[in-house]
């Protein structure tokens, strides 16, 4: 018998075999009425591929990442799924793979530049939640940024080579968000697409409608890319899809970021970050000493009756800039709490996510609103400020290193790839990393499922190219 004989026929026993044990598990999940004994073949199947093929697990997981749905267990812990215990698999499965490979492993995996300040990024977070005002939740906020950065940072410079493999992962990440796009879209359609009726379309697959805005802008630079390098116009016209999908969140924050992303192309382009950052810094700077100087932040408190919501699109951008605007309010009034908190503990800060158990107390009444009670317990709605309040002052400059280290590098990969495919990833990276970037100056969006792991493999891509480079040996 030849060795392609055997190879079929050992693949006909394995998939008779799974078939077997899922027919005898959803038999034994029948009659025993204990609906989780019919993932017991799914189980054996993770293990299986885990073994002969890891890719299909951390591309399978990009596959079903638009799909995954916030649920809440019993005993009252918030989980992701089927994400969240995939991240936790794959956070396994990396460790094994340094642990058995030790010895072939690439030392620029971990010592590169944005490596390290990932690792030291990490190490403070630790640090501050041992010093935390509830050590607790900080130690569990310590552990999900594992899983954030391990799989989807580490693993894919461990696994992925190059432009072949991030063809794969993005091909098929962007086949289902099309589904789940549509069916929002299908949803919001019965609406007549009313801005009222956003968040009802984006349920149960999104939390809200800045949550799916958020994945479908992050996408987007990957879309472009996918359309330069295969030439397939198909991903033209999902390009097309994700703009029209983008306008129809109603999410502001999107809208700005995708006109700053234009700019950031050409500003990566001609090497413009130099000059491009200082400014940016001179300008948030000025903008925070006018309002903080003599306490003139209270000039800017709400009128309580006239800070509503708004169920026309119009309505709410009229009413931002007046400062009448629900959620703009809202945020400054928990942004107002934030720089009190801050400058009660500047070094170490409060601990990492212990905000919401922290603030109340350090608000000021005359900024409240209607939605002041907060019965969602959601944060601040700044990442870089909630990072000085909850990990201090050097937590917040780690951040803006993590945050421009990889766009500089970026930066200088693409002069030396921009004629390539590998110039493509480069930028598309650069500038879903720069997005996401952008949007969490109002959003505490990076922990978010839909957005974490695009985050951090895009830094992963970057870290790739500028320091690996397509390589000749890879784990198997």
């Amino acid at each position: 018998m030849s060795q392609e004989s055997k190879g079929i026929d050992g693949q006909l026993k394995s998939f008779y075999g799974v078939s077997f044990l899922g027919i005898i598990s959803c038999v034994a999940a029948a009659v025993l009425r204990e609906p989780l004994i019919a993932l017991i073949p799914f189980a054996f199947l993770f293990g299986y591929l885990a073994i002969v093929n890891y890719k299909i697990i951390f591309i399978g997981f990009f596959v079903l990442l638009p799909f995954s749905v916030e649920q809440t267990l019993p005993g009252g812990l918030g989980t992701d799924l089927p994400s969240e215990p995939i991240m936790w698999f794959l956070t396994g499965l990396s460790f094994l793979l340094v642990l058995w490979n030790a010895r072939s492993i690439d030392k620029k995996v971990f010592t590169n530049s944005i490596s390290l300040i990932l690792l030291f990024h990490l190490l403070w977070i630790f640090i501050t939640s041992l010093m935390s005002t509830f050590p607790i939740i900080s130690i569990k906020y310590f552990l999900a940024k594992i899983w954030y950065m391990i799989p989807f940072f580490f693993l894919p410079l461990l696994i992925l080579n190059g432009d072949k493999d991030y063809q794969k992962v993005f091909r098929y990440f962007i086949y289902t968000s099309i589904i789940a796009v549509a069916y929002v879209m299908v949803n919001h359609a019965a609406s007549g697409f009313s801005f009222a009726d956003i968040n009802f379309a984006v349920r149960p697959i999104f939390r809200n409608h800045v949550n799916y805005a958020a994945m479908l802008v992050l996408l987007i630079p990957f879309i472009w890319a996918m359309s330069r390098i295969t030439k397939e116009k198909k991903f033209l016209g999902f390009l097309l899809f994700f703009l029209v999908a983008t306008y129809f969140t109603y999410t502001r924050a999107a809208y700005g970021v995708i006109f700053l992303c234009v700019a950031m192309y050409f500003v990566i382009k001609w090497k413009l970050l130099k000059w491009f950052v200082p400014l940016a810094f001179i300008v948030l700077a000025f903008g925070l000493h006018t309002v903080i100087k003599g306490n003139e932040y209270l000039e800017m408190a709400p009128d309580f009756e006239q800070t509503v919501s708004h169920t026309k699109f119009n309505n709410l951008i009229e009413a931002t800039y007046k400062m009448e605007d629900i959620s703009t309010m809202e945020r400054l009034y928990r942004w107002v709490a934030g720089f009190h908190m801050a400058k009660e503990k500047p070094f170490f800060g409060f601990g990492p996510s212990t905000f919401f158990s922290n603030y109340k107390r350090h608000t000021v009444s005359s900024f409240q609103t209607y939605v002041s009670d907060n019965p969602e317990k959601s944060g601040i709605h700044n990442y870089y400020l909630m990072t000085l309040v909850e990990q201090g002052i050097f937590g917040l400059i780690i951040l803006f290193i993590l945050i421009l280290l990889p766009l500089f590098i970026a930066q200088r990969a693409y002069e030396r790839y921009k004629t390539k495919n590998e110039g493509y990833w480069i930028m598309a990276a650069a500038l879903s990393y720069f997005a996401t970037a952008v949007m969490i100056l109002i959003n505490d969006l990076l922990e978010a499922d839909k957005v974490g792991p695009v985050f951090f493999l895009s830094a992963s891509i970057i870290a790739f190219y500028a320091y690996l480079g397509p390589k000749s040996k890879q784990i198997h």
